[in-house]
């Protein structure tokens, strides 16, 4: 496992890191918490020491589950988790009031059985609250104890560089794949200036960069694959099926999944610092966790790029 550096913060993250959107069970479709507490077992004694979870992920489940595998692992293994998301089922709106960040908080802490958050990360930009309510609450929380860095999700180059104008921000969280290269354009040049990491998510595209979908897949309205991610219908699909004949094709020759191929891309960029990767189970956890054991050559690099082309694309 390789280890990287967050912005200018002493946290030397895996890699590869562990979503835990899955353990909530609500909208990837129910998940047994046994099974949960097994793969994040498996992910510390493979050298994952980061986990990445939310309030919203299950409204509370997965931060709970996470808070169970925790006893007497609290030493082991840092937790990034996030605010200012409320609502219920479908139905959720950005809330970073100072409010709401201060009642997210002490909801996050009891959860997880923990007396500190390692970074505590804005889920989505809030246009209804100003920026500097909510920086200023974080970083109250930071001067109490509460969080050791602040992080934010989903932020733009305007809203980054606001934040950051507020408070030591050391990553933004942000899709990122081979399917989406949005953040190369203005994103990642900006938080290089600004020792900003990315923690990605999405490399797999909501699974269809593993290779394991032949044909576009129907889900229920419910199942965030049917919502969240763009690929499984339309022009997405047809790109994603021609990437994805590339990725096999490398994979075949590195002997590995498919998936590692889509992981190992993301990793590529310097200021990726790790790559969150969600699982249901062991085997597919243990299917990506060796992804930054190898590394793509530059022409694979560039026969990936150029089948899923941007022309902003800057890596």
């Amino acid at each position: 496992m390789q280890y990287r550096k967050i912005g200018n913060s002493n946290i030397n993250a895996s890699s590869i890191s562990l979503g835990s959107w899955v353990f909530g069970g609500d909208v990837w479709g129910e998940v047994d918490d046994e099974v949960s507490i097994r793969v994040m077992e498996d992910a510390l004694e493979k050298g994952v020491n980061l986990i990445d979870t939310a309030p919203v992920y299950g409204y509370g489940r997965a931060e709970e589950v996470i808070g169970r595998f925790l006893t007497g692992k609290k030493d082991k293994m840092m937790i990034a988790t996030k605010c200012g998301l409320e609502g219920k089922g479908m139905a959720l709106r950005p809330n970073l009031s100072a409010k709401f960040i201060r009642e997210e908080i002490e909801n996050s802490l009891r959860r997880l059985n923990v007396e500190t958050i390692d970074l505590y990360q804005c889920h989505w930009p809030d246009p209804n609250t100003p920026l500097q309510e909510t920086f200023e609450e974080l970083k109250k929380l930071v001067g109490e104890g509460k969080i050791r860095h602040i992080g934010v999700c989903n932020f733009g180059k305007a809203e980054l560089s606001s934040a950051c104008s507020m408070a030591p921000i050391i990553s933004n969280q942000v899709q990122y794949s081979v399917l989406n290269r949005e953040i190369e354009k203005e994103l990642i040049p900006f938080c290089e200036e600004k020792n900003i990491s990315i923690l990605s998510y999405g490399a797999l595209g909501g699974g269809i960069l593993s290779g394991k979908y032949k044909k576009a897949p129907a889900f229920s309205k419910g199942d965030v694959k049917s919502f969240f991610y763009k690929y499984y219908k339309g022009p997405g699909w047809d790109k994603a099926q021609k990437i994805g004949l590339v990725l096999h094709e490398i994979a075949v020759r590195h002997e590995v999944p498919a998936s590692q191929v889509a992981i190992n891309w993301v990793l590529r960029c310097r200021q990726t610092a790790s790559c969150i990767v969600g699982c249901r189970t062991e085997q597919q956890f243990r299917q990506n966790i060796t992804a930054s054991d190898w590394q793509l050559s530059a022409e694979e690099i560039a026969k990936i790029e150029n089948v899923g082309s941007d022309p902003h694309a800057h890596p």
